[in-house]
């Protein structure tokens, strides 16, 4: 195991924040990808096994997850992964259409060649990468996928709107994540709305691009909802 002053990779390292770091890291993508599921007790001792990092590390990124949501803190009870439900799904859909839209309209009035070439390049490879038949496939998409939506707020010029952004999508990643092996894959043709949202913007047709992202992300929602996988 390591201990709190030593590195993963094994030589020294700068200490204590290095290994909180890597232990906020490794929690934060197991409870984004639904391996650590909702409302799971957190116990010090078995997380610092699971990865091999000292117990202090892992109390401390915990702390810092709670700051951004993921994770909860109960006196006397310690740690839990953070709750889910309809109510909060929705919630979080409509703040997301909230930012995001504002972001990507500043981004469609403001941006510049470089992001129509982000926008466009991202697209094409997302349209290149296969959609997820395994764990290995399934991060190569979703690295993909998420460049995708980045490069469409990108030109925004505003980096609380892309700080928000990047929040709002983790949050929304962790439900799709979730509810994924209730749902089935031909549901929805998302190379096309993909492709529509791209060439919206790239048009700088900022209304009508705005309208297929809300649609985009409350077609996620509906899928979710209708899986009934949220309480």
């Amino acid at each position: 195991m390591l201990r709190d002053s030593e590195s993963a990779a094994g030589p020294p390292t700068s200490g204590a924040k290095s290994l909180t770091s890597l232990a906020f890291d490794r929690v934060r993508t197991d409870i984004l990808t639904g391996r650590l599921r909702p409302d799971e007790r957190l116990k010090i001792q078995a997380l610092s096994e699971r990865y091999g990092i000292g117990a202090t590390a892992i109390r401390e990124a915990l702390s810092r997850l709670v700051s951004d949501g993921l994770v909860e803190s109960e006196d006397q009870r310690g740690f839990m992964v953070a709750s889910i439900s309809r109510e909060d799904l929705v919630d979080l859909t409509n703040t997301r259409i909230d930012v995001d839209c504002l972001a990507f309209r500043r981004s469609i009035e403001r941006g510049d060649v470089e992001w129509e070439t982000g926008v466009a390049s991202s697209l094409y490879r997302l349209s290149r990468t296969p959609h997820p038949s395994d764990a290995d496939s399934h991060v190569v998409w979703a690295t993909a996928h998420r460049k995708f939506h980045e490069s469409l707020v990108a030109g925004c010029g505003s980096r609380w709107l892309l700080r928000l952004s990047a929040t709002l999508y983790d949050k929304s990643e962790r439900y799709r994540n979730l509810a994924e092996p209730r749902t089935s894959p031909d549901v929805r043709d998302v190379d096309s709305e993909h492709r529509v949202l791209a060439e919206a913007a790239l048009a700088r047709k900022a209304d009508q691009a705005c309208e297929l992202l809300a649609k985009h992300f409350k077609r996620t929602t509906d899928i979710i909802l209708q899986a009934g996988f949220t309480a």
